[in-house]
């Protein structure tokens, strides 16, 4: 019990020093020191990885005049057999590690003898993660009068959950920097770490170099196979895909995770004239045989496209570029394989050259907010107002949603675009009432990406300030059903947080998913949203209106309301009303207008002539 209080002391301390200590490697050395003084024990270390040399560095230490060698690093193995450390060991498997006594155990330990000759007996190691990526490590020992037990590591586990934390929040943009080189998923490179290696590579140049192949392959019908078996299927098949990879190309700066099903490698052409086929070849004998995934025998095949150096390209962007472009074509028309054609470089400039311009229209203010305004059918008044996001692309016009959405979210921009549309909605929202227009709540979208973020419900409110509440004024938060699948806990705590304030919640698109009703039951939502799929159905589909009937008398059941997307006709409005919908949207109403003429919706006394009516024999 004795050791148990003071590591419960040295926890409150580590926690104090995470709220007042501002700098990630201050916190580190404070926690050794900590350990060590208030703690007990007789060696404290913590070492963190560089991702793009795979070697890791102590950035804190405490106990037996435990003192690094200047710039001393050790190494961080791609495999079991290559382990030189414990702590090297813990961040590539990501597991923690109990020695309860270093002179038997068999894990490698550096310095084992210098250890047991100060006097240590136990060692625990436990991994430091950003994101569900292992980034660091922290090593604790005792001296011979002590063992670490079980509720001893339980409280090493906190205080590693703890020092993850400090690394996600603390000097944040070092953070992020190490993410921007793995993918958590399979550990292997992302595509900036892989043409850094490349172009190290390509710097030899032409004569001492062999002919490159760099080659891209996407997994064929990942999403069939996500959707039928499950997202944490694909995952799996996904990491067992990179786990064979590795064992084929021993070197892993060869392999790299560009994201989703798509994967690159680079190989050796010795001879000048040589065909690309057999590098291609090679590849696909990694996925000649089935992928074993949790029990199920999973057959996984691959499209691919090649550029090969330096006849398609003599630097690392432009050769994998090029290789994405093949494969784009390869997709496209239906072929496994395709090298390299300078005509297949015109959408891939395309889309880049799209995405380049969606980064600068946050700072040239080129986004704009159209408004769809929400009908209460029982008064026929507009009650609310759901905030979309328009482009003003200056060479395009006003681009559509479906063009540029997607290239938002395939260059990681979501979270960017969904603050901005929260901060001009709670601006504009702000704005109307000053003038005195009619009440309106504004719904934004928040989208999954934004929502994982673990600082979102700070951020969210932070933002509305007194627009939060359940008046007549305000914003709500809709999200889609898919955010709350897998593993959402974080989600849903950021949801209570953000209820608990007074901000609603709505799910869009219900019905598209998978929710059951005792997980309905759960979640801190206010607001269903009809999905418009079901809605362009009625009245005429008579499953669509069994449906859509379910789903309001569910809501209802839970004290919910209800909204209808996608009303386009007078015969859904009336099915709709009939059974008991609260509020409507759609271009029946009207088409998501700009600002200017949302103000005129807000200043009338109903929404339009034929909800009225229908809210007169509706009363």
């Amino acid at each position: 019990m004795t050791r148990l209080s003071r590591v419960l002391q040295m926890l409150s301390g580590i926690n104090s020093a995470l709220v007042r200590i501002q700098s990630r490697e201050e916190v580190m050395r404070e926690t050794c020191r900590l350990a060590h003084r208030v703690g007990g024990y007789a060696v404290v270390m913590v070492g963190l990885i560089d991702p793009a040399r795979r070697m890791a560095r102590p950035v804190g230490w405490a106990g037996y005049d435990f003192l690094p060698e200047p710039g001393r690093e050790f190494p961080v193995a791609d495999s079991e057999a290559g382990d030189t450390s414990l702590m090297g060991r813990v961040i590539r498997t990501g597991e923690a590690v109990l020695c309860e006594n270093i002179a038997r155990t068999a894990y490698v330990i550096h310095g084992r003898e210098e250890l047991l000759q100060a006097g240590v007996r136990s060692l625990a190691c436990l991994p430091l993660r950003v994101d569900n990526t292992p980034v660091g490590s922290i090593l604790c020992g005792t001296g011979a009068d002590a063992v670490i037990d079980p509720d001893e590591m339980k409280l090493l586990e906190e205080v590693a959950a703890n020092l993850s934390f400090a690394l996600q929040y603390l000097d944040k943009k070092e953070a992020v920097h190490f993410l921007s080189y793995f993918e958590p998923l399979t550990g292997l490179a992302k595509r900036a770490l892989f043409c850094e290696r490349l172009s190290r590579l390509l710097m030899r140049g032409i004569a001492s170099l062999p002919r490159l192949a760099v080659t891209v392959f996407d997994i064929d019908h990942l999403a069939v196979i996500n959707d039928s078996l499950g997202r944490h299927t694909g995952d799996r098949l996904l990491q067992s895909v990179a786990d064979r990879l590795k064992t084929h190309y021993p070197d892993s700066e060869q392999l790299a995770h560009l994201g989703g099903g798509t994967f690159i490698c680079m190989t050796a052409l010795p001879q000048k004239d040589s065909e690309q086929s057999p590098a291609h070849e090679n590849l696909n004998r990694v996925f000649d045989r089935p992928f074993s995934v949790d029990g199920r025998e999973i057959i996984a095949r691959i499209k691919s496209g090649v550029a090969c150096y330096p006849d398609d390209g003599r630097e690392a962007n432009e050769l994998v570029h090029n290789a994405e472009a093949a494969l784009k074509e390869a997709k496209a028309s239906g072929e496994r394989y395709l090298h390299h054609r300078i005509e297949m470089n015109s959408e891939l400039a395309r889309r880049v050259a799209m995405e380049h311009r969606l980064r600068e229209a946050f700072d040239g203010e080129q986004f704009r907010l159209h408004y769809q305004p929400k009908i209460d059918l029982r008064t026929g008044r507009v009650t609310g107002a759901e905030a979309l996001l328009r482009w003003q692309d200056p060479e395009g016009g006003l681009t559509s949603p479906a063009v540029f959405l997607p290239l938002l979210e395939s260059a990681g921009l979501m979270p960017a675009a969904d603050a901005w549309v929260l901060k001009q909605a709670a601006a504009d929202c702000r704005d109307w009432r000053r003038r005195g227009l009619g009440p309106v709540r504004v719904a934004v979208n928040i989208s999954p990406a934004g929502l994982r973020r673990r600082n979102i419900a700070r951020e969210i409110l932070d933002c509305l300030g007194d627009l939060t509440g359940d008046g007549p004024w305000g914003i709500d938060i809709e999200i889609t059903e898919g955010a709350l699948e897998g593993d959402s806990a974080a989600c849903v705590h950021s949801l209570r947080l953000l209820r608990a304030a007074g901000t609603r919640i709505a799910i869009d698109d219900f019905g598209t998913g998978f929710s059951s009703l005792g997980r309905l039951s759960q979640l801190p939502i206010d607001t269903l949203k009809i999905d418009r799929e079901f809605v362009q159905r009625l009245p005429g589909d008579r499953k669509s209106c069994t449906l859509v009937s379910t789903i309001i008398n569910l809501a209802h059941a839970f004290d919910l309301t209800t909204v209808a997307e996608g009303v386009e006709e007078p015969a859904q409005l009336e099915y709709l009303a009939r059974q008991g919908c609260d509020e409507s949207q759609g271009y029946l109403h009207s088409r998501p207008v700009p600002r200017a003429e949302m103000e005129k919706w807000l200043t009338g006394p109903a929404a339009d002539s034929s909800t009225a009516a229908l809210a007169s024999r509706n009363p």
